[in-house]
């Protein structure tokens, strides 16, 4: 977390950029269940951001169900598979939701869909 950057002009409010972020973390299990989440003041004060924006974060995370906020001890991921108990449906939304997010941050750095479905390509034959 200590390497992460927020883009002030990339049109994704910061407080999206930071659960996006933590929810990346969770995905590629650099963040597992029962991990302890920084404190708010810790995550404000190492991406110089407002308290209330980190706070924004963890309330959507919370409201998803993927980190648990325990009063005096911190928040805490909680994972508990819940892409793989959502029905096919919701699972096809929450990718399409995805990817127009991904596409709009690629868009953000001059990067074109195109450029992602290449890296894609190139990624599943490495």
């Amino acid at each position: 977390m200590k390497d992460w950057k927020i883009e002030l002009h990339s049109g994704i409010p910061v407080y999206k950029q930071i659960a996006n972020r933590l929810t990346s973390a969770m995905a590629d299990g650099t963040l597992a269940s029962g991990d302890r989440l920084p404190t708010i003041r810790e995550l404000n004060l190492a991406l110089g951001v407002n308290p209330n924006t980190v706070a924004k974060a963890y309330r959507e995370l919370a409201l998803k169900g993927l980190i648990d906020g325990q009063r005096g001890f911190g928040s805490f991921v909680k994972l508990d598979d819940p892409v793989g108990t959502l029905p096919e449906a919701k699972k096809k939304a929450k990718l399409k939701e995805l990817y127009n997010r991904m596409l709009t941050e690629a868009r953000s750095h001059g990067l074109n869909e195109e450029h992602i479905l290449a890296f894609i390509k190139q990624r599943k034959t490495s």
